[in-house]
């Protein structure tokens, strides 16, 4: 890889990697805001200095050659690498950034926050701190683009290649209804049976991405773990939530959690990931909040932590 970086510029590598991304000259060199000749270019230069054809370009569209196959994967490691010494490089001589932005999916709560912002608070008097709520594909895009330094979220299946990522716990779902819903009477609850009946799913977790699940053919949306709960306790659905959202519920009885033939447990688990973008400058006092929740941050998984 070492000598790879000796003959090639980043410059050639990074024509390489987005004309493989973009699918094409043209859409790589509007991404790099470059001439397609130049990117062309660039690319024609990086095969002479390896000496290997990275680029099938007897159809319409660029493919990659079986040397090309090879070389990809090196050239992305080396990009990010080059971020990420740029990125560190700017943090140093970065001033004390004045606010912090920090943003949550809303179905994820952290039990000891307030005591993580006050340790932070007590280190950074000066820096001002934003706590936002957003959808979990919202939140990285707004971490890509600058406007949020970091994000939790539920772990999604792929993260964008700008981003960085640490695993912070687990979050509890269940699925809940009436007390007296033909599903709570069931000693074990199967997928057909969930299908059949009426599911208030919150917005979010339409994407499958974010949720337990979206099981049944009958859906009404929600927007809040709060909206959701109301229904359900008026007996018009089921629902898979946050343990932390129904936990008061269950235990005065106003909730039954369901039984799922399908889990091992009466709840299942998502893995929480705190999220940031390693391709922009990281000043002292987010790098600090992103190393104390890291190391200190406790998922809630019950009305009480």
């Amino acid at each position: 890889m070492d000598l790879v970086a000796m003959r090639a510029s980043f410059e050639q590598l990074e024509a390489f990697v987005t004309t493989h991304t973009e699918g094409s000259f043209s859409a790589a060199a509007r991404k790099c805001n470059k001439a397609q000749s130049v990117v062309s270019t660039l690319v024609a230069n990086l095969e002479i200095d390896l000496g290997v054809e990275l680029f099938d370009r007897s159809r319409r569209y660029p493919t990659l050659t079986a040397a090309g196959e090879v070389m990809i994967s090196q050239a992305e490691i080396l990009l990010e690498r080059h971020s990420r010494f740029l990125a560190t490089a700017d943090a140093l001589s970065t001033p004390l950034e004045s606010r912090i932005t920090l943003a949550m999916a809303p179905h994820i709560k952290l039990a000891n926050l307030g005591e993580i912002i006050r340790g932070l608070s007590a280190e950074f008097p000066s820096v001002d701190v934003e706590i936002q709520s957003f959808a979990a594909g919202e939140i990285q895009r707004l971490i890509v683009q600058g406007k949020v330094n970091l994000g939790i979220i539920l772990e999604p299946e792929g993260i964008p290649q700008a981003l960085d990522f640490c695993s912070l716990g687990t979050l509890k779902l269940v699925c809940v209804s009436h007390p007296e819903s033909p599903l709570a009477k069931r000693p074990s609850v199967s997928w057909e049976e969930l299908r059949l009946h009426r599911q208030i799913l919150l917005r979010e977790a339409d994407n499958p991405n974010s949720a337990i699940l979206k099981a049944s053919s009958s859906i009404w949306q929600v927007s809040t773990a709060a909206e959701a709960v109301d229904l359900v306790q008026a007996d018009l659905g089921w629902s898979a939530l946050p343990l932390h959202a129904v936990d008061v519920f269950v235990q005065t009885g106003a909730l039954k959690i369901l039984p799922l033939q399908f889990e091992t447990k009466p709840y299942a688990e998502r893995a929480v990931d705190l999220i940031w973008s390693f391709q922009r400058p990281m000043g002292q006092a987010t790098a600090k909040l992103l190393e104390s929740l890291a190391e200190n941050a406790i998922i809630q998984n019950s009305a009480k932590a």
